[in-house]
């Protein structure tokens, strides 16, 4: 039996079997019902069997809207203690075209798990079959419990970080980039950077989420804001010196929706960086930066990421060839990369070099991501480099990406105060 549980529909899947129990234990709930429907959410179930305790899914498909490689569902029916095997298959169909997806990109070692649909931890280490389905066994937390491929992070929690934040920072401003083509508000903060008649001399832009699915770069976000609206006196220090502008979901559409965004018609957010946008979202983020850059203000652009299963470490997506830029413009660089894998050793340990996607075969189509249009378009004096934040790790929780985001904040921070731009002899 298949059936599709999205954002617009959620089908229930009750067998009303009576299951065999020990004593003492309490008796399984007659029927599992299965839910996607509630924002964000995205599954096609494959099968349930409530006596046996197991749901059966793979991640829904929304044609032209990326990547089947999110899911995130709510199982009710539960007897708190009972144990569950969710397995997950990846979806056979085409996304786009004829286009399929490997399983792998849906099947992390271990799946995030909430009682409450707020607070996210791990369920234990999956298992994998022969016929690549991924079977994660874990004790139900209670009647209810969502399950997801990482922590979801919704543009209700941007709303809520940024409200907190805003409330309690004097210097703090929330605005909206823009809205998407779905009428959606695209929210951001600055942070620090004086007034509009007199603002700081630096800027900082930092911006997450242009693949829907890429919840962990969300959390990323939420980490950088809260530090550096923080009390640390680099913090401060940091505030005045720059205006520091945060975008936590920039895939705002498809983040409600459930999809992935990756590889989205006709293209997605992070091959979008063209002289035509077709994002709302990406011509304002492209304005705002023009705009910083002709202040001569804009010194670090990063894009918030996840990168493919399997990778170790997180490590910034830079330059093709960091040989080819002047000797000043190559310090910088490398000066930022070092204080980043200076700060962020714990947990999740910095990669101490920069990587390079060699999937992106053609220079036009390297034109139109991000950090290529950024470096395209701004003075000598701006970084502008893509952080790939692992999301297949232990660490890979909520605290662990929060505590990613802080240490870059901290990088920031130490960088704009050493200011090896300036003309001189370069920051030891």
């Amino acid at each position: 039996m298949t059936v599709r549980c999205s954002l617009a529909v959620a089908f229930i899947l009750s067998f009303l079997l009576t299951p065999v129990t020990r004593a003492g234990e309490e008796t399984p709930a007659a029927g599992l019902i299965v839910s996607a429907d509630f924002p964000g959410g995205s599954a096609e179930v494959q099968a349930v069997d409530a006596a046996g305790g197991m749901v059966h899914i793979c991640p829904a498909v929304h044609e032209g809207r990326g990547w089947p490689c999110w899911w995130y569902l709510r199982i009710d029916g539960l007897a708190p203690g009972q144990q569950v095997t969710l397995k997950v298959s990846g979806n056979p169909k085409p996304f786009r075209d004829k286009q399929r997806l490997s399983a792998n990109w849906s099947q992390p070692q271990r799946a995030a798990i909430s009682a409450d649909n707020e607070t996210w931890s791990q369920t234990p280490k999956r298992e994998l079959t022969a016929d690549k389905i991924a079977i994660y066994r874990f004790d139900a937390p209670g009647k209810t419990v969502w399950l997801a491929s990482q922590p979801p992070f919704l543009p209700s929690h941007a709303d809520a970080l940024l409200e907190r934040i805003a409330s309690r920072t004097p210097d703090a401003e929330r605005f909206v980039l823009t809205n998407t083509r779905e009428g959606r508000p695209v929210q951001g903060i600055k942070l620090g950077g004086g007034t509009a008649e007199e603002p700081a001399p630096l800027a900082v832009w930092v911006q997450a989420r242009q693949h829907a699915w890429e919840s962990g770069a969300s959390w990323v976000s939420r980490g950088f804001i809260e530090w550096a609206a923080g009390d640390d006196p680099a913090a401060a220090q940091l505030r005045r010196m720059a205006s520091v502008y945060v975008i936590p979901i920039m895939d705002v559409d498809n983040v409600t929706l459930g999809a992935g965004g990756k590889d989205a018609v006709p293209r997605d957010h992070n091959r979008d960086w063209s002289d035509q946008p077709v994002y709302p979202e990406v011509a304002a983020a492209q304005q705002r930066i023009r705009d910083l850059d002709g202040q001569s203000r804009l010194r670090v652009f990063v894009d918030l990421h996840n990168p493919g299963p399997g990778e170790p470490r997180p490590y910034f997506f830079g330059p093709l060839d960091l040989a080819k830029m002047p000797a000043p413009q190559q310090h910088n660089y490398a000066r930022l990369l070092a204080l980043t894998a200076e700060c962020m050793r714990d947990p999740l340990p910095m990669d101490s070099k920069y990587k390079f996607a060699t999937y992106v075969k053609t220079e036009e189509e390297r034109g139109r991501v991000s950090g290529t249009w950024v470096r395209n378009h701004t003075g000598d004096n701006v970084v502008a480099a893509s952080l790939e934040t692992v999301w297949d790790t232990p660490h890979s929780t909520p605290d662990g990406y929060q505590a990613v985001g802080r240490q870059l904040a901290q990088a920031v921070a130490r960088y704009l105060a050493e200011a090896p731009w300036k003309a001189g002899t370069p920051a030891k």
